[in-house]
């Protein structure tokens, strides 16, 4: 089994890739990403990923973070590894190197039985963030299980860890392995902490080239990490970190990160709803060479510039006295018309990212 890198290690790694920027992506005309990784019109979707692969290169970005999904590797495990080879191949041929995420929290399934999430035509709500259709009381009141807590899962879903990480473990189109994103967010602290264990003694014992982390991403309080955000920190090789405030509050989380002494990597970044500003934060992230992701790219079936409906109940609990400016988009760079939401924020990414 290999071990955690030393601070030193880490450091030679990030003076090799440079700065790294980029964003988490997601084609515009896939509605989640069971669209993104199954066989059913892959090749339209493939068609929307280079177009818009195309653009994040002459934005100036030379990374993109991809995060798997299981429900497609299990039912169409062959298809499923085909599309990864192709969107990674995808990704070099427009110069962006891969950060992939390899567990997740979001839409998990609810209740003590397992079903995987049908494949096919995939449809989705407007107007809310991500396009999923809001909860039913029902749903509400079932618990979510991710697929490594459910005993008939998670042989097949470490399987799945074993296959990508053993066939990409010294692939340079592979930049940084990102094990678990924001563990905890649906399944509680005390549920994530073994399961953020179990990703990195699995990914350690194959010993890939690449660094390992998993997220910090609670950003209220870093003067105090609770515990899930603490054993991320303390078991990464370098650190992925995830924000969503306004520059003070930022750079105030930035420094306290920053006392673990390894290299810090923005995984998560932009809101423009609670006030965390292009153009003026990116000339920060440049100034610090802070590797960064934002999420989004192009606007799409995902609709990922609506707010998460967490933003609209505090609104609605606060009777409308929140500081929050819902005329703007929440994420997301560019319309769908490939044309800038405002085009002096891509004035500023590109005038740092042409450094």
């Amino acid at each position: 089994m290999s071990s955690q890198w030393t601070i030193e290690q880490a450091w030679d790694w990030k003076k090799k890739t440079g700065w790294l920027r980029g964003c988490n992506f997601i084609g515009s005309d896939c509605a989640n990403r069971i669209d993104m990784w199954q066989s059913y019109k892959s090749e339209a979707h493939l068609l929307t990923a280079e177009r818009e692969l195309a653009l994040c290169r002459d934005t100036g970005f030379n990374t993109v973070r991809l995060i798997v999904e299981f429900d497609v590797w299990l039912q169409e495990r062959a298809s499923f590894m085909a599309m990864l080879e192709k969107y990674i191949s995808l990704c070099a041929r427009y110069g962006q190197q891969v950060m992939l995420v390899l567990a997740n929290e979001a839409q998990l399934c609810r209740g003590e039985r397992y079903a995987p999430k049908p494949l096919g035509e995939q449809v989705y709500a407007l107007g809310y963030h991500q396009g999923r259709f809001p909860l039913s009381e029902a749903q509400k009141a079932l618990t979510p299980y991710h697929e490594l807590e459910r005993a008939e899962t998670r042989a097949k879903y470490l399987e799945m860890v074993d296959e990508i990480v053993e066939k990409y473990r010294a692939d340079g189109r592979v930049i940084c392995w990102n094990l678990y994103n924001e563990p905890g967010i649906s399944i509680g602290i005390e549920r994530s902490l073994p399961l953020i264990r179990l990703m990195f003694d699995t990914v350690r014992e194959i010993g890939p080239a690449q660094p390992l982390c998993s997220d910090v991403w609670y950003w209220k309080d870093y003067d105090r990490l609770r515990p899930n955000d603490a054993l991320s920190a303390q078991l990464s090789d370098v650190l992925s970190w995830h924000s969503y405030q306004p520059l003070d509050k930022f750079v105030l989380g930035y420094e306290q990160l920053r006392r673990f002494g390894r290299p810090i990597l923005l995984t998560e970044w932009l809101n423009r709803i609670s006030h965390q500003s292009v153009r003026e934060l990116y000339p920060l992230l440049y100034l610090e060479r802070i590797d960064c992701w934002c999420w989004g790219f192009v606007a799409g079936k995902t609709q990922t510039y609506e707010p998460w409906d967490s933003l609209w109940e505090q609104y609605d609990a606060a009777q409308g006295k929140v500081d929050y400016d819902f005329k703007l988009w929440q994420h997301d760079l560019y319309r769908p018309s490939l044309r800038p939401y405002d085009p002096d924020e891509i004035k500023t990414i590109r005038l740092f990212n042409g450094q």
